[in-house]
């Protein structure tokens, strides 16, 4: 919001943006809002991406071209990762069962 000075003397000034012309006065404060616009745009943004996150058709914000199901891919990766882990844990405690019965069953 830019003001320019039309008369110094009398106090008179013109806003820029609308062509308004006014009396200027002492009690009252402008303030120039776009940056804050700006940055709420740039959260706006943010907010949308990590909304679209959430499918996994659709691509990351800042991600290259062809880049498409990334989030399909990597969501797959990771059910093999927690399901190899989860299936690894399970298998020792089988195995560590197993071996106590039958040394038990030994008389060990």
């Amino acid at each position: 919001m830019d003001i320019v000075k039309v008369c110094p003397e009398l106090h008179i000034v013109m806003d820029v943006d609308s062509g308004l012309i006014a009396e200027m006065r002492k009690d009252i404060l402008v303030v120039d809002l776009h940056p804050v616009e700006d940055e709420i745009n740039k959260l706006a943004q943010y907010a949308k991406a990590l909304e679209n996150s959430l499918d996994p058709r659709n691509t990351p914000m800042k991600a290259y071209a062809g880049r498409e199901g990334t989030y399909k891919l990597a969501g797959m990766f990771q059910g093999m990762f927690f399901g190899f882990w989860i299936t690894m844990a399970v298998l020792v405690l089988v195995t560590i069962l197993a071996v106590k019965m039958n040394l038990s069953l030994i008389g060990l």
